[in-house]
């Protein structure tokens, strides 16, 4: 991958706010397809729980293979986290589209606190040397624990709002069943950027499971 940049000049207009004002340049990446590898995205900063909600990341071919590559998936410890599904398979047809892995928690029923735990992206195999015995990065997950009182945020990593009014969406929940009324107040680090709805939430004995939030870009 070679790293380059695109030089701005001063720009040039008859309103005086622009005239002259010179904008930054941009540095870009321009990634190599001539060899062979594998995109794993994201490969850390995922969470699952033991509530059974689930994430994801994507996998893709970095060039164009000669053959099928598959690329087998396992968890590390299926006691925190099962994976699915089990393989991916590319063709020289497929190859450039990003395929989604999906990763639940599994209930243990011990205090154990939050697990981690690692989805082992396998060795690929194909008849294509280039890839095959090729080992793409693996991804490590953390288990939430449901037996330990927590207030588990649930927002994946590459969650993004715009200035367009993109938004975003977290969920908020409790671990556990609390023995009374928890609130949590929310706030944005910056109102100028994006914005959070509500700003308050309140669980109750009888109603602790998932609330969203809505984040919004400014």
């Amino acid at each position: 991958d070679v790293v380059y940049q695109v030089g701005t000049s001063p720009a040039a207009s008859a309103d005086p706010s622009y005239n002259g004002l010179d904008p930054a340049d941009a540095t870009v990446t321009n990634v190599d397809n001539d060899v062979a590898g594998f995109t794993i995205d994201p490969t850390s900063g995922l969470f699952v729980s033991e509530l059974g909600d689930s994430d994801t990341f994507t996998i893709v071919l970095n060039t164009q293979p000669a053959a099928n590559i598959t690329v087998p998936l396992s968890s590390s410890d299926t006691t925190e986290g099962t994976v699915s599904p089990a393989s991916v398979t590319f063709t020289p047809i497929n190859w450039a589209a990003p395929q989604t892995v999906t990763i639940t928690g599994v209930n243990d029923n011990v205090v154990d606190g939050n697990q981690p735990f690692t989805i082992i992206t396998g060795a690929a195999t194909s008849a294509d040397p280039a890839y095959s015995g090729k080992n793409p990065v693996n991804v490590s997950v953390t288990n939430i624990d449901n037996e330990t009182p927590q207030v588990y945020v649930k927002a994946h990593p590459k969650v993004k709002t715009s200035e367009g009014g993109q938004q975003a969406t977290i969920r908020v929940q409790l671990t556990t069943q609390p023995s009374a009324s928890v609130t949590c107040t929310l706030a944005s680090s910056d109102t100028t950027e994006g914005t959070v709805s509500p700003t308050t939430l309140t669980f109750t004995p009888a109603n602790f499971g998932s609330q969203n939030v809505i984040v919004k870009g400014v």
